[in-house]
């Protein structure tokens, strides 16, 4: 062989090479080969499509088959969004039955062609899917139109051929025909017309590359299709609202529950005219006074459990050493000479001889939580149901109800399952706006009585959940995040959600005992708030002294109010009245860090013990339009549409 020929045949296979690797690449590409649609149109408006899809298989992306995205909504001529009907009626594979199988997708049906036990053979297969579908004809004031999107525009493959023939009804002519090819909202027209008026078709005159599609629309005349009967417009009224009916009366009948058995059973008695007092009514303890004044322990107890400590301080059975970064609590010498509330009593075991000490401090932590466990428990064993019944029952029953409704409206509504992460924030903000309701209406009606209060806790929290989710919805539809038709769902489970939140607190009453000592407790702390002249015009009230100030420091405490009565007695301390009095003031049961001012000092330790004691607890382990408008139509627009590809 000759040098020559060597160089001839290396050029050859040069120039060649490429060619043939391009050729045996376009001939492995997964493409779809031929898209035909054949359209039947009823009289009555039902539409039968039958779809042949030709396939080139190659195992890449088509392993078993190929799946059709089919939308179940489409804009009716009113331009409002409607649901439409689908029902597949055959699915085969060269021209054999295939199996086939659905999913539900966000607006719309996935049908799945083919088998997860079979793995398509490489090469060409052809597809036959034919499907019912309903209310796809729009009905205008001069004509009847069918805009069909015919390929949809979400196919992950190019599609070398798109076509499609549409049948008529006896005795019908187009009037018109449009087309539209590209992705979604294009007006090209790299299409054609064909056949007949009573049969229009159309085909491609270019392959349409992935996210393209072809959308067709025929114009009839007015009258060619009928229009639905008054029962169907009902039955299809009711589909289209499914979501509003379900949802809001789910909501009507939850509300309605809990305010007839809040009616029955949640309204507070009279508890009588609150009027300033300077002592806790029935003598109880601080503890208790919290535990009543607040329908169980606020701040998990720990307000409590510092009055308490303080109180035992006061009565000289423990002092108190407010270091820099921690508190001592040490038993006294001084013998137990009277019976205690049960609280106090508890406290008093846990540290039972002279010089004992609880220290307070995050390394402590966990006998700090099991002494307030103790002390908490030792109260509540006591005085459970005795001044305030939470009536749970009646609030397992309202949200057992409120998750039935919710499993309809799930199980029957119109809901798309990719939404499930959007009803997490409706439900977590139904929370949070129930409490901010609440502490609204309590404030603003604070004088009024409690049916006046219970309606503007209701009318804050519903006009308000429903003018900020109607904002979230707006926001959420402007970016595309939700599909319309989903607010509803959202709405009912935000506003479950709330109403269950705000009568959770609601429904809880306190006995005829209860509410006669509530309203004491507010008359005690009506007279720890009020100014010193106001203090001083009452009739008996006893004057300010070191031990008066002692006595209900630990009240103030309990009820929150610990600062001005602190600053009430530090202003006492500094007038001429206070005298001799002010200079030896040396409480022997409190030691601080810097003393100065002894109502300043004490008031921010008071404030600041609750949370202090809490700071020490551990952390919890963690475990694991018209295609014939002015405006125009586009690919894209109409019914039918979705898309598709290989799986």
């Amino acid at each position: 062989m000759t040098a020559a020929f060597r160089r001839a045949a290396l050029l050859v296979l040069a120039v060649l090479l490429p060619v043939l690797l391009a050729s045996g690449a376009a001939r492995a590409a997964e493409v779809i080969d031929s898209y035909r649609s054949e359209i039947d149109i009823a009289a009555d408006g039902a539409i039968t499509v039958t779809e042949i899809i030709t396939v080139n298989a190659e195992g890449q992306e088509i392993r078993r088959g190929i799946f059709r995205d089919f939308p179940l909504y489409m804009v009716d001529a009113n331009g409002r969004r409607q649901k439409v009907g689908f029902e597949i009626l055959s699915v085969a594979r060269d021209g054999g039955d295939e199996d086939w199988h659905t999913e539900t997708i966000s607006g719309g049906i996935r049908i799945y062609m083919g088998s997860a036990e079979t793995l398509l053979d490489p090469g060409r297969h052809t597809y036959e899917l034919t499907y019912r579908t309903d209310r796809q004809i729009r009905h205008f004031e001069d004509h009847d139109e069918f805009y069909w999107n015919v390929t949809g525009n979400g196919w992950l493959f190019p599609i070398n051929r798109a076509s499609a023939v549409v049948s008529l009804p006896d005795g019908v002519r187009a009037q018109e025909t449009t087309f539209f090819t590209g992705p979604e909202g294009s007006t090209d027209r790299n299409a054609r017309a064909t056949g007949s008026r009573s049969a229009p078709a159309f085909e491609t005159t270019r392959p349409l590359r992935p996210q393209e599609g072809l959308t067709i629309a025929i114009s009839m005349p007015k009258g060619s299709i009928a229009p639905p009967s008054a029962d169907q417009e009902r039955a299809w009224f009711l589909r289209d609202n499914i979501n509003l009916f379900i949802g809001g009366g789910g909501l009507l009948l939850v509300t309605f529950y809990y305010v007839w058995f809040w009616r029955r059973v949640g309204r507070d008695p009279e508890g009588g005219v609150v009027v300033p007092r300077w002592d806790a009514p029935e003598g109880l303890s601080p503890a208790l006074v919290n535990y009543v004044h607040n329908k169980g322990f606020s701040g998990a107890g720990w307000e409590a459990l510092s009055a308490s400590f303080i109180d035992l301080a006061v009565k000289g059975y423990m002092t108190l050493d407010d270091l820099e970064r921690r508190i001592v609590v040490r038993r006294t010498e001084k013998p137990l000479s009277e019976k205690l509330p049960s609280g106090q009593a508890a406290l008093m075991r846990e540290l039972p001889d002279p010089g004992d000490e609880l220290v307070i401090d995050k390394g402590n932590g966990e006998r700090v939580q099991n002494v307030g466990s103790t002390f908490r428990t030792a109260i509540e064993k006591e005085h459970r149901g005795r001044y305030y019944k939470g009536n749970i029952g009646y609030s397992i029953g309202g949200i057992a109800l409120s998750l039935l409704m919710g499993f309809a409206l799930i199980a029957f509504g119109d809901f798309d399952p990719d939404s499930i992460a959007f009803l997490v924030a409706p439900m977590v903000f139904g929370v949070v706006w129930g409490g901010v309701a609440l502490n609204a209406g309590r404030r603003l009606l604070r004088k009024r009585g409690v049916a006046a209060r219970i309606g503007a806790v209701l009318v804050f929290a519903l006009v308000g959940f429903i003018g900020l989710s109607l904002a979230a919805t707006l926001f959420a539809g402007i970016i595309g995040s939700i599909e319309n038709h989903q607010w509803p769902v959202l709405a009912a489970f935000g506003g479950l959600t709330l109403i269950n939140a705000v009568f959770f607190f609601l429904m809880g009453a306190p006995t005829p005992l209860g509410a006669k000592l509530m309203a004491g407790i507010e008359g005690l702390k009506t007279y720890l708030t009020l100014a010193e002249r106001d203090r001083l015009n009452m009739a008996g009230a006893p004057k300010m002294s070191p031990q008066h100030f002692e006595t209900l420091l630990p009240y103030a405490v309990a009820l929150g109010v610990e600062q001005p009565w602190s600053e009430t007695f530090e202003t006492w301390l500094a007038s001429a009245a206070a005298g001799a009095a002010a200079a030896a003031y040396q409480p022997a049961w409190y030691h601080g860090s810097s003393f100065g001012d002894f109502g300043t000092s004490i008031g921010g330790f008071s404030s600041s013990m609750a949370s202090t004691i809490a700071s020490t607890i551990p952390e919890p382990k963690s475990s694991s339009s018209s295609g014939f408008s002015s405006s125009g139509g586009f690919s894209g627009g109409g019914g039918g549409g979705g898309g598709g590809g290989g799986w």
